[in-house]
């Protein structure tokens, strides 16, 4: 048995050696069709027309494919032979005689044979013939589109429009013909005509113009449809629907002065009390637009205390003073203690309970982590955890921010457990997400990096976009940092300093980073802590320091995590602080430029389009 095994592998080893063509004699096996279709296919992919055409000329015989037949047709115009591509395309509109797709191969054919005349009249009358039914104009408007005869399928959707009349219009198709033909004004008249007449698709169209604006590198897509929409509240003014969309573009641009303007007027026509407004605020303090948030909240909390959203106002405005005082640039400790004035105030008038707890939390944390006043921190939001009627989730949110807090103070213990019940208690709901990240930021503080490592590998994916990034930057930081070897030493010690940093003892993480510096000059690390130090000298205002510090790491560290996010502070300190605003545009680029999937970009780009004079203020 041994022996016959041995003889009918070696046989099949000598038929592997053996030319295909044999081993199918051999075997008695047909060789299939597909090794020619595979040959044939690597010749024209290579530019071989000439071996191309020889076995096309084979396979279309057996296989008239809509594959088959285009590469041949291809083949067989790049070796001039116009002859046989005419007949080639005569027969697959024998073959099929209602797809006008061959049809217009034939003028094709004969474009390219140089007969631009008989090519001509052979379009004219394509279209010319076109009857009123929507499918024959669109199969032969995406016809022509196919060989690039984007002008003709232009005016075949056109020509289509005027026999469909009003049953028909083809908004949606010339809109994406215009789009691919550079013509982004057309584009998005025609996006707004078809809104105009069906309202109910609002998010489906949105979502298209949503993807167009996205990709859009030079902004030519948005200002098309900025322009178009200026125009038409000018010339519409009683047409909602051009400042809704006006509105709309403004807040995806993040053009927040813009959309504030439009939400004030758009809400007193449609009388929405203020809630467009509202929006605009809460959407301007998130990306982190304070002045404009202010504005907002200040104009609702004009309206008196008997407005629909007063209260939600009030607590928006002032997060967005304690905000914008605690991000901003060289703030004091009497302005700090003016904003936990302002909020004290307003608590004791309005007292502790379910709607003012977003004051509580804000206030507990400038205390704790600006004032040094850690302990009335931790009695406010011990309060807020012993009330009746603030619900469950509110009260999850006030532990994770106590647990902050004690973290600061050095109870990592305490901490930890209160993230852990937050996690276990929350499940997949973003408040779980931010717990868990924040108790695999603790345990990497700590030393404990696989178990981090894991937590946060979970948390990659299906998270918000925010902890998700947080998460991934941590993750790869300590996939990178942990040694081949073994050697764990300069992230425990970078690890410490970070801890340090967070909590305020800055002496402390120099120290450190110094020793990190001088055991280890070589170590990639060294990256983190160059924007380590930054966010020290950031903290004690000397911010030529920080400038210098993240230039090393733009430079010297393009590939690292960290350099996408070192330019953009760098355009910020230049736009800002020093005010060198060609400086910052050209920092503003070079993250659009260079990083162009950073979740800086957007905002770069709209600032360098601030800066240069784009958005009307």
């Amino acid at each position: 048995m041994r022996r016959m095994v041995a003889i009918f592998l070696l046989c099949c080893g000598f038929l592997l050696m053996m030319p295909a063509g044999i081993v199918a004699s051999a075997t008695g096996i047909v060789a299939s069709d597909t090794t020619d279709e595979r040959l044939a296919a690597q010749y024209f992919r290579e530019g071989d027309y000439e071996r191309a055409v020889a076995i096309y000329a084979q396979l279309y015989e057996e296989n008239q494919s809509p594959l088959i037949y285009n590469n041949y047709l291809i083949s067989l115009l790049e070796v001039e032979e116009f002859r046989s591509a005419r007949r080639l395309t005569e027969a697959q509109q024998d073959a099929n005689p209602g797809d006008i797709r061959y049809a217009v191969d034939q003028g094709w054919v004969e474009q390219r044979a140089g007969n631009d005349r008989r090519a001509r009249r052979h379009f004219d009358g394509l279209i010319g013939d076109l009857q009123a039914r929507y499918p024959d104009v669109v199969d032969l408007a995406t016809a022509f589109e196919a060989r690039g005869y984007a002008d003709r399928a232009l005016e075949t959707l056109k020509r289509g429009r005027e026999l469909l009349g009003g049953e028909y219009p083809l908004h949606l198709h010339l809109a994406e013909l215009h789009e691919k033909r550079g013509d982004y004004q057309s584009m998005m008249e025609e996006y707004l005509d078809y809104l105009n007449e069906y309202r109910e698709d609002m998010d489906r169209v949105r979502g298209m113009i949503q993807d167009a604006i996205a990709g859009d590198p030079d902004f030519s897509r948005n200002e098309a449809l900025r322009r178009v929409l200026l125009t038409r509240t000018q010339r519409h003014p009683d047409n909602i629907l051009y400042a809704e969309m006006l509105l709309w573009l403004s807040m995806q641009q993040q053009d927040f002065r813009m959309a504030f303007r439009q939400a004030r007027a758009l809400d007193r026509r449609l009388g929405r009390e203020g809630e467009l407004v509202l929006e605009v605020a809460e959407l301007s303090a998130r990306n982190e637009y304070y002045e404009v948030a202010a504005e907002a909240y200040q104009y609702l909390l004009d309206q008196g205390e008997e407005a629909p959203f007063y209260l939600e106002s009030l607590v928006g405005f002032l997060n967005v003073r304690f905000l914008a005082v605690t991000s901003g640039y060289e703030y004091e400790r009497e302005i700090l203690e003016e904003v936990e004035q302002e909020y004290m105030e307003t608590i004791d008038r309005m007292g502790i309970h379910g709607a003012t707890v977003q004051l509580v939390r804000n206030l507990a944390r400038l205390q704790a982590f600006y004032l040094d006043r850690t302990g009335e921190a931790i009695g406010l939001l011990e309060q807020i955890l012993d009330l009746s009627g603030v619900s469950g989730r509110v009260k999850g949110e006030c532990r994770v921010e106590l647990a902050d807090i004690l973290l600061l103070t050095g109870e990592v213990w305490d901490a930890t457990l209160l993230y852990s019940q937050v996690d276990r208690m929350f499940r997949d709901d973003p408040l779980a997400h931010e717990a868990k990240y924040k108790n695999a930021r603790l345990s990497y503080f700590i030393g404990e990096f696989d178990w981090a490592k894991a937590q946060l590998d979970v948390l990659k994916a299906g998270t918000s976009r925010l902890i998700a990034n947080d998460a991934i930057r941590l993750s790869l930081r300590i996939q990178d940092n942990v040694g081949g070897d073994g050697n764990t030493e300069p992230l425990e010690m970078f690890a410490r300093a970070e801890q340090h940093i967070f909590m305020h003892r800055y002496g402390q993480a120099e120290q450190v980073l110094d020793s990190i510096r001088d055991r280890f000059p070589a170590h990639q690390i060294n990256d983190d802590v160059l924007f380590a130090r930054s966010e020290i000298m950031e903290s004690r205002g000397e911010y030529a320091a920080v400038d210098s510090l993240l230039a090393v790491i733009a430079d010297d560290y393009p590939d690292g995590l960290l350099a996408d996010e070192a330019l953009f502070r760098r355009a910020e300190l230049q736009h800002h602080y020093f005010e060198n605003h060609d400086k910052a545009m050209e920092l503003y680029q070079r993250v659009m430029v260079d990083y162009p999937g950073s979740i800086y970009t957007l905002t770069a780009r709209n600032r360098f389009r601030a800066l240069r004079g784009d958005m009307v203020n």
